[in-house]
C-alpha cells in the first residue's frame, strides 16, 4: 500500500478493518514495511545492472522465438546502451 501511495490514515484503517489491530500496531506495521522497501532500495549499481541485461536478454529471446525482430533489435539496442556501447 505504501508504494501504491496511499496515506497512513487509509493504511490504519485497511489494517484495523483486516486484521483486527489498534492505530499503534498499525504504525509499526507501516514502520516495518518502510525499512524493508528501503532495504529492498539499497542495490548495487552492478546488480541493478545484471537485473537490466538478464531482462533484455529475455525478452530477446522471447521476441525472436515470436519472429519479432523489431521488438528483438531494441532489446539489443537497449542493452548495448546500457553497457555505455553506442551502434
Amino acid at each position: 500500500m505504501l508504494v501504491d501511495g496511499r496515506s497512513r490514515t487509509d493504511i490504519v484503517q485497511h489494517c484495523s478493518e483486516t486484521w483486527d489491530i489498534s492505530e499503534r500496531q498499525g504504525d509499526t506495521y507501516i514502520k516495518h514495511a518502510r525499512e524493508r522497501l528501503e532495504q529492498d532500495c539499497q542495490i548495487t549499481r552492478e546488480a541493478l545492472l545484471a537485473e537490466a541485461l538478464a531482462g533484455y536478454r529475455s525478452i530477446r529471446a522471447q521476441a525472436e522465438r515470436r519472429g519479432q525482430l523489431m521488438v528483438a533489435k531494441s532489446c539489443l539496442d537497449a542493452t548495448l546502451d546500457i553497457v555505455g556501447i553506442k551502434g
